[in-house]
């Protein structure tokens, strides 16, 4: 690990075993030319002088020195970007170095200086911070989440304190006081919670928004920039799902028409609902396969006495389907609380794909996917006695959007090749409909 010495401005290589105590920058890369790199800082010292990036590295390291570290750390110039190696290593240790740091000083560039920040009541002091650009970054969250000890400046690098601060900074965030005040408490909440906490930030590169949730999720993996943000997000998933059976994880809402127990990005997660854990005894392990996602699930007829509750654009799709494609309810393994403050049941809608049946350990195991992505439904109480349950569960695959074109697309093909095998050709509509629903989607 680099770190800057905090006299001398130099950099300086730490094996891990031999860190010392050090400060680190939390901050916005406001005009990215004008931040020091790794390479300018062990240049000619002459030349990086007149960047505003440099600048900001002095009196972070005079504040850090200030404060007895003879170290400090800043992501612009600690980290050799020109090796892949090093950065994906930078990136996947980057919660831990926020973790391990003795002191973290928050920047905030885009600040309008205060006389006394001290004497702002809630209002004022929300109204001041409300519009950093701090506050939207992705990188930014796992920077207020990991240090054990927060300090924040403002624009002149004068010190931001106000009793106020930790409430003024959860409303700002979504954040709960418990998490801000006590770091380790961030692993008891849920995962829907969690990826909430990012659905309105932003990152410049569509895949760090991932990569830098990596942390507070304690999940590891390759760093493939060029694979785009929706995939670099299904790999989080992924890995999450390796490591937890929390299914909040499937919790989100999306605009689209159908889908999988995967959504796209972060974003989707906005406004997530309060979740409560199901306890183990009542839940399979889930994974992700080559057809799909493999899960135990609840599936739920939609009877007529649902009709009261079950939102209407989906009792619409329901009844525009065949027998065999209407939808039901998938009952999620957490409870939601509802409007009347009690806990109750959680459903996702669902639709099974006709010919989607694979076996899946020995045994047969139905596929659906998901419909109606934009919403989810807390079941009232009672609605469903004598239809759910662990006993009524059972083994299902729900396919993302590409297993349901690759089934729906191979149960076509055979067929067609059925009927040939007994020299019987298709009736021309039929045939038209195949040829015409076998090629190759554009989108």
């Amino acid at each position: 690990m680099w770190l800057l010495n905090t006299i001398t401005l130099k950099l300086e290589e730490f094996c891990d075993n031999e860190l010392p105590p050090y400060a680190i920058l939390s901050h916005t890369w406001d005009v990215p030319s004008q931040e020091v790199t790794f390479v300018e800082m062990q240049g000619l010292r002459e030349t990086i002088t007149n960047k505003t990036g440099f600048a900001k590295i002095t009196n972070f390291c005079r504040l850090a020195s200030q404060k007895g570290y003879e170290y400090g750390w800043v992501d612009t110039c600690c980290i050799d970007k020109r090796n892949s190696a090093d950065l994906s290593e930078a990136i996947n240790s980057m919660y831990r170095s926020y973790y391990d740091s003795g002191d973290c000083l928050v920047y905030l560039s885009d600040t309008k200086p205060m006389a006394d920040w001290g004497s702002l009541s809630i209002a004022k002091l929300d109204d001041a911070l409300r519009p950093c650009r701090w506050f939207t970054r992705g990188w930014t969250l796992q920077e207020l989440l990991a240090p054990e000890t927060r300090s924040f400046f403002d624009a002149t690098w004068q010190p931001i304190t106000n009793r106020h601060l930790v409430s003024v900074i959860s409303n700002i965030t979504k954040i709960g006081d418990a998490c801000l005040l006590f770091r380790d408490n961030i692993s008891e909440v849920s995962i829907s919670e969690r990826m909430g906490w990012a659905s309105e930030r932003h990152t410049t590169r569509s895949e760090d928004i991932t990569y830098s949730l990596m942390g507070i999720f304690n999940i590891c993996m390759p760093i493939l920039y060029g694979e785009g943000g929706k995939k670099a997000f299904r790999r989080l998933q992924k890995e999450i799902m390796r490591v937890s059976f929390d299914q909040s994880l499937f919790v989100w809402k999306e605009d689209v028409s159908s889908s999988g127990f995967l959504a796209s990005s972060p974003a989707a997660f906005a406004c997530p609902p309060t979740l409560g854990l199901w306890a183990p005894r009542n839940l399979a392990p889930f994974y992700m396969t080559n057809v799909g996602l493999s899960v135990r699930l609840n599936i739920v007829e939609i009877l007529v006495e649902d009709r009261t509750w079950v939102p209407k654009n989906v009792l619409e799709i329901h009844d525009s389907e065949d027998d065999e494609e209407k939808v039901q309810m998938a009952i999620i393994g957490c409870d939601i609380l509802n409007s009347d403050n009690r806990w109750v049941l959680l459903a996702l809608y669902v639709q099974p794909i006709p010919g989607g049946s694979f076996v899946i350990n020995g045994k047969l195991s139905r596929a659906y996917r998901r419909v109606a992505s934009h919403t989810w439904t807390a079941v009232p109480t009672g609605a469903l006695f004598h239809r759910s349950g662990p006993s009524r569960s059972t083994d299902v695959l729900i396919l993302e959007d590409e297993h349901y074109d690759l089934v729906r697309r191979a149960s076509r093909e055979h067929d067609h090749r059925t009927w040939n095998r007994f020299g019987i050709s298709l009736p021309p509509i039929l045939r038209l409909d195949l040829e015409a629903k076998s090629e190759p989607s554009q989108t």
